[in-house]
């Protein structure tokens, strides 16, 4: 059945290309000789410059020259109990909410472990309606 809306695979411009304006102009700045980040480096580089120009400069041109680093993961450590258990998950979801509020983690980590919590209990939920479901089953055939 073909598709018959929304985005398609393959679709549209691909990230990263520059438009026709944007390749124009950095071409002319390139044939003029200087280009922006080429002036805040000179800047940068010249001993003779105010420090807070320099300082400037490196700031404004170092996103161009250097990546960004990626965010690192922090690692917590709550003593949570048992989550085998639905009333196991609501005491380790308590237990993170006094973490919270306590100050021991920050209320981004506490979300990750919420949504891992979150997770198991839906485990335990469908596994609980599955044996409900055939224990159902079984009385109605036998019924």
């Amino acid at each position: 059945m073909p598709k018959t809306g929304g985005a398609r695979a393959g679709a549209g411009r691909p990230p990263g290309v520059t438009n026709k304006k944007s390749a124009e102009i950095l071409a002319e700045a390139v044939r003029q000789g200087v280009t922006p980040v080429e002036y805040m480096l000179s800047i940068m580089r010249n001993e003779t410059a105010d420090a807070k120009d320099r300082a400037w400069a490196a700031e404004k041109a170092a996103p161009y020259i250097h990546a960004r680093p990626a965010p690192m993961a922090n690692r917590i450590e709550i003593d949570l109990p048992d989550t085998s258990t639905i009333d196991g998950i609501k005491d380790a979801m308590a237990a993170i909410t006094k973490a919270v509020s306590a100050g021991k983690i920050a209320p981004s980590e506490a979300q990750g472990a919420v949504s891992i919590l979150e997770a198991q209990r839906k485990a335990i939920e469908t596994g609980e309606i599955l044996e409900r479901l055939e224990k159902l089953e079984a009385n109605a055939l036998n019924g």
